[in-house]
């Protein structure tokens, strides 16, 4: 790995930077800042440096996964998260902000708190005590401990089967995937505990359900929030409750428009009823621009994650062989948001894709040289 690559992973703090950053600038309008860079500026950026198929080397596969900078990044990110998540319900708070400014710090932290999911499914494929702890924490400062469960467990057992609430299938609409993914993988996860609860003769209605966890976990952190802040300032503080849903939101949405992009159409090979083909380097969408996938922490490598779950982020490879998507996860996000764009885009590469009609044997080769 080249040492402006290693060091381009700082650039994921500069979205925390700005939020900070946004509170001292004088206009309204710098409240979005963050939300604009994120959206305009890193999709020009993208398409300015261009893109990243440059795999690790053998020999230096072992030394990248011991080096603890990378560990530093990720951990940090979690710490950073509810300094800032603490800080910003401060603000908004302690000031006379506009209602049109504090959706503007709403949206900008909802916005960074989407990338800590990201920052919590790295850690949550890691088998480290300390790595589980800090991904559930912050799963649950934004309402999302379940993912933890059904992702790890459900998704990617089910992935690109119609058994996977969290793929998205071919015609539909963004809204209609964060309906029956909101409600499937919440679903899912309570199956999964509930299974693995009765497997050691456990009530599912019980405080070892670790949805229940998470739920409570929430709820615990937006009182204590909501409480300690109104109790420093002498009264009750609602935007406190405001701010910490409404940044939970925007994480939560974001979060599975990235899963919408990630699986949109692809399908695995069913071999026998109800059983599919093992999943490879081409069920996923890939996209391999520079600076996004380091601010992604390498997250647009999605078919290598999906064929080898407990790869690190650092070492995580580009195959030319899975589907590509025209553009980083910012302005796919965004043309998400309107489907007859998006369809139009991307079903004819889907069908371009599947035209290819790869055989088993070239699979084979693929998943024996990068094995």
């Amino acid at each position: 790995m080249s040492i402006q690559k290693k060091i381009g992973f700082l650039g994921a703090y500069s979205i925390p930077i700005f939020i900070l950053l946004s509170f001292y600038l004088e206009g309204t309008y710098w409240a979005f800042m963050p939300v604009v860079y994120t959206y305009f500026f890193v999709p020009i950026i993208d398409e300015i440096i261009g893109k990243d198929a440059q795999n690790v080397q053998k020999q230096e596969f072992e030394g990248l996964i011991k080096d603890k900078y990378f560990d530093f990044l990720v951990y940090s990110h979690v710490w950073i998260h509810f300094f800032i998540l603490v800080y910003v319900a401060i603000q908004i708070s302690s000031h006379h902000f506009s209602n049109i400014q504090i959706l503007g710090f709403v949206l900008s932290q909802g916005v960074y708190a989407s990338s800590i999911i990201n920052v919590s499914h790295e850690l949550g494929h890691r088998n480290h005590p300390l790595a589980i702890i800090h991904a559930r924490v912050a799963l649950m400062s934004v309402c999302y401990h379940h993912f933890i469960i059904e992702h790890n467990r459900g998704h990617h057992v089910h992935v690109a089967t119609p058994n996977d609430p969290a793929t998205s299938k071919k015609g539909q609409t963004v809204f209609e995937f964060w309906i029956q993914t909101l409600i499937g993988s919440f679903k899912s996860a309570w199956n999964i505990e509930k299974r693995l609860l009765q497997k050691k003769d456990i009530k599912t209605w019980s405080l070892k359900n670790e949805v229940i966890q998470g739920i409570l976990g929430s709820c615990a952190m937006a009182i204590l929030m909501f409480s300690l802040i109104s109790l420093y300032r002498n009264e009750l503080s609602w935007i406190i409750l405001i701010h910490f849903f409404g940044q939970s939101m925007v994480a939560i949405l974001s979060l599975e428009c990235v899963n919408y992009i990630e699986h949109y159409g692809i399908v695995r090979n069913e071999i026998s009823e109800g059983k599919y083909e093992k999943v490879n380097p081409l069920h996923s969408w890939n996209a391999n621009h520079f600076y996004s996938n380091l601010l992604l922490f390498h997250l647009q490598r999605h078919s290598d994650h999906h064929a080898y779950a407990s790869r690190p982020y650092q070492v995580l490879r580009h195959f030319d062989e899975s589907p590509q998507l025209p553009f980083g996860y910012p302005v796919m996000i965004i043309m998400s948001l309107f489907p007859p764009l998006w369809f139009k885009i991307m079903n004819p590469k889907l069908e371009q894709w599947k035209s290819k009609a790869i055989d088993s044997e070239q699979i084979k080769n693929i998943v024996r040289q990068f094995a």
